[in-house]
């Protein structure tokens, strides 16, 4: 599941309501958990997807990174 597709109500309801977790999967369960606190941290999800800045910042990234390789070249 990919958590950015969640609605913020989903977000919310995965992050007061931690899940049940085998200790074969403990380490996967927390990650997730952990993924989801970064979600309500950030206000991550499907309706702020395009009202965030993380797409401005994305862009900046592979800018840099083309102009190295620009250079590199």
């Amino acid at each position: 599941m990919w958590l950015v597709n969640c609605s913020k109500k989903d977000i919310e309801w995965l992050f007061f309501n931690k899940i049940m977790f085998y200790e074969a999967d403990k380490a996967h369960a927390l990650q997730f958990q952990k993924l989801v606190t970064v979600c309500i941290e950030k206000d991550i999800n499907s309706g702020h997807y395009w009202k965030s800045n993380w797409r401005e910042l994305e862009l900046e990234e592979f800018l840099k990174e083309e102009h190295h390789n620009e250079r590199m070249d």
